[in-house]
C-alpha cells in the first residue's frame, strides 16, 4: 500500500483508536510532505518581565527538499527581500550543503542515514507513548475549515511511566485534539503547558500556562499540512534572546512537485537519486 492509499478502516467511537489512527494517519503524511514546497512567515516576539513586547523578528523561509530531506532557505526579512550581504550568505549556506552531500563518502552517507532510521524509529516509538500517556475523552464534534471533526480532551494519565526519549514532557502538557471524522487527519491540536517543560539542555523552555497551537489544513485531498503555529503565554529561548518569547508561524504556498529535482533561488544542482527515509 502506498503512501497516497490510505486503508479504509471501520467506523469507531473509540477515543483512543480515534487518537491511534490519527498517528499513523500523522506518519503517512510524512512520507507525502516530501513531495511538497512550501513557504513559512514567522513572527518572533520577545517580552519583558511584564510580558509585554520589546523586539519582534519576522522573517520569511522557503521550504523544500535537497537531497532527500528538508531545506530551509531565508528569503525575506520584516516581509522585505534580503540584502545582497544576506543573500550571499544564504546562497553560501545552499552551497555548503550541496557541496558536503556530494562529497559525502559511501561511509559518511551510510552513518547518516542510519541516523536517519534511528530517528524515525523514535519518532514512532513517541507517538505510541503519546496513546499510553492520556485519557481521551470525546467532548464534542466541531466543523474545522468546512470539515466534520470529533473534538477531543487529552487528561494527563498519573500512572504514565515514559520509556521514550523527550517523553517525559508528556505528563507536564493536557488539551484538545480536533480529528477529522472521515480520514483521521490532525485539523487542530491545542495544548497547555501544566508545568515548565524545557527542550534541549535549557536552550528551550516554554513557562507553565504557556499555550501551544497547531492548526492544520488538507492539501490536494491527500494531505493534512500545517496552516498555522502559535507558542504563546511565554517561552524562553536562550541561544536567540535572553528573554520569553512568542512565536507565531503561518504556512502558506504549498506546491506539490513530481520532477526529479527541486530549484531554489541561486541553486543550480540538486541529487534527486536518494530518497527520504520515510517516518
Amino acid at each position: 500500500m502506498t503512501p497516497e492509499d490510505p486503508p479504509t478502516l471501520p467506523p469507531t467511537t473509540d477515543p483512543k483508536e480515534i487518537v491511534r489512527r490519527a498517528m499513523e494517519m500523522d506518519q503517512r503524511n510524512f512520507e507525502l510532505l516530501h513531495n511538497y514546497t512550501y513557504q513559512e512567515h514567522r513572527v518572533l516576539k520577545a517580552l519583558d518581565k511584564h510580558g509585554k513586547e520589546k523586539h519582534k523578528e519576522i522573517e520569511t523561509y522557503d521550504w523544500t527538499i535537497l537531497y532527500g530531506e528538508p531545506y530551509s532557505r531565508l528569503i525575506q526579512k520584516d516581509d522585505k527581500p534580503l540584502k545582497p550581504k544576506e543573500e550571499r550568505k544564504e546562497q553560501e549556506k545552499v552551497d555548503k550543503f550541496i557541496a558536503k552531500r556530494k562529497n559525502e563518502t559511501p561511509e559518511e552517507r551510510k552513518k547518516r542515514l542510519d541516523k536517519e532510521e534511528k530517528e524515525r524509529l523514535e519518532d514512532r516509538a513517541f507517538a505510541t507513548e503519546i496513546v499510553k500517556a492520556y485519557d481521551f475523552c470525546i467532548v464534542g464534534e466541531e466543523q474545522v475549515s468546512g470539515r466534520d471533526t470529533y473534538v477531543i480532551e487529552a487528561t494527563p494519565r498519573k500512572d504514565f511511566h515514559p520509556t521514550q526519549p523527550h517523553a517525559d514532557i508528556l505528563p507536564k502538557l493536557e488539551g484538545k485534539v480536533w480529528i477529522d471524522k472521515k480520514d483521521y487527519g490532525w485539523a487542530k491540536i491545542q495544548a497547555q503547558t501544566i508545568d515548565t517543560i524545557s527542550w534541549g539542555l535549557f536552550v528551550l523552555r516554554i513557562h507553565k500556562g504557556s499555550q501551544v497551537t497547531l492548526e492544520q489544513t488538507r492539501v490536494n485531498n491527500e494531505i493534512w499540512l500545517p496552516s498555522k503555529l502559535a507558542v504563546t503565554g511565554g517561552a524562553r529561548v536562550a541561544l536567540l534572546v535572553n528573554a520569553d518569547v512568542d512565536l507565531q508561524s503561518d504556512y502558506s504556498n504549498y506546491k506539490k512537485f513530481s520532477a526529479g529535482s527541486r530549484i531554489l533561488p541561486g541553486v543550480t544542482e540538486v541529487d534527486p537519486s536518494e530518497k527520504p527515509p520515510s517516518k
